[in-house]
């Protein structure tokens, strides 16, 4: 009996220990969270840099690989929406772009973008 409570107790103790390390990846975690969803179902504005990897303006998209955008996402490569089709034709693949995002996520579009050169 006394090798049960002793195993008890060292799994509880375990687990204590356990849990105290995951508590600051959770507080981290939640504030996060809480920063990108501030005002649920508000309009938001972001802005970001990236590289035009690929243009589909039969679907309005550009596939850029972008840096971190602040407060949103970390850096990947991915299709964006475009709110006005002439962006499309002002830009080429290879291109840096300088770009806004607006919308309520995570439906975001792309409202503005400017050509930096080439990469």
């Amino acid at each position: 009996m006394l090798l049960v409570n002793l195993a008890l107790a060292a799994g509880l103790f375990l687990g204590y220990l356990a849990w105290g390390r995951q508590i600051p990846r959770l507080e981290e975690a939640l504030a996060l969270s809480r920063q990108r969803g501030a005002f649920p179902g508000v309009e938001q504005v972001f802005t970001g840099q990236g590289v035009v990897r690929g243009l589909l303006p039969e679907l309005n998209v550009v596939i850029l690989t972008h840096d971190d955008i602040a407060g949103f996402m970390p850096s990947m490569t991915m299709g964006f929406q475009i709110q006005d089709p002439q962006l499309l034709a002002a830009t080429g693949i290879g291109d840096l772009v300088r770009f806004t995002l607006r919308g309520i996520p995570p439906r975001m579009t792309i409202t503005e973008m400017t050509t930096q050169g080439k990469m």
